[in-house]
């Protein structure tokens, strides 16, 4: 029977500049929510363990995220504008 590792509770490498355009996929539900599972940094396929929460404002959705990639973890803020579908990460 395999064990739970939970991920260690370091920062993986992200660079710090602000506001990447990056790929993502999400779940949408039939009331208008949304929420991101996975995003693509730098040819890596990053998981969203958690969203702490979320701001809706009139034109864009804001999260506070927890992602995980190989073993790390590290806090991220995203942003969805519905009007252009596009995703915006920024590491905290």
């Amino acid at each position: 029977m395999p064990f739970y590792t939970p991920p260690k509770e370091s920062s993986f490498d992200m660079d710090k500049e602000p506001n990447f355009i990056v790929p993502v996929i999400a779940s949408f539900s039939a009331k208008g929510g949304v929420q991101p599972l996975y995003f693509q940094y730098d040819d890596k396929t990053i998981k969203i363990t958690s969203v702490h929460w979320c701001e809706k404002k009139f034109n864009f959705f804001r999260f506070e995220c927890t992602a995980e990639l190989e073993g790390y973890l590290t806090e991220i803020n995203m942003t969805f504008f519905p009007a252009d579908n596009r995703w915006v990460m920024k590491p905290k």
